[in-house]
């Protein structure tokens, strides 16, 4: 007896699986830097913020990506990154392609905001972003677009109480 699939070939769809490393720029009140943008291939998804970041190079580790992309999409040249203060793993449809992405934050406290400066963007991301913003947890919470990690407000709350997690979160 032949077995039906649930999902024919022609619907299954390929995801791209990678390896992203981001930093929160956390500035003393609690305003971390993030990026604001849409997915261009679909529009009508809406806006949201994520943390800058992302894709690590081929053999490139965790702290010389999230060095690295920092530079790149914001002008900013980290110092000490200290330890991940979160994890997850998220799967999300962008640029026209389903992306699983395993990420590791880091948090970098900077003594004040700053204006972002990008220094090399790719076309993709050129086409994406709409601005650089700094919210607090409160601003976070109050925003129509949603903010990725969804987890990001309570994080820095806690960072600000207690100081970074000993272990890191962990969330998706």
């Amino acid at each position: 007896m032949a077995r039906v699939s649930a999902v024919s070939e022609s619907d299954a769809v390929d995801v791209h699986n990678r390896t992203a490393a981001r930093v929160l720029l956390v500035a003393p009140n609690g305003a971390t830097l993030l990026v604001h943008g849409h997915d261009p291939e679909d529009p009508g998804r809406g806006g949201f913020y994520w943390t800058p970041g992302g894709g690590l190079d081929d053999g490139e580790s965790l702290e010389a990506g999230a060095r690295r992309e920092v530079a790149e999409e914001i002008g900013f040249d980290i110092g000490e990154l200290g330890p991940v203060v979160l994890e997850r793993v998220g799967e999300f449809p962008f640029g026209g392609r389903q992306i699983r992405q395993t990420e590791s934050f880091f948090l970098v406290h900077v003594d004040d905001t700053f204006d972002a400066a990008p220094e090399a963007l790719s076309d993709l991301e050129q086409s994406a972003i709409d601005e650089f913003v700094w919210l607090t947890p409160s601003d976070m919470r109050e925003s129509a677009d949603l903010v990725y990690p969804r987890c990001l407000a309570d994080l820095i709350d806690h960072v600000a109480e207690h100081g970074r997690p000993v272990t890191p979160w962990q969330t998706d």
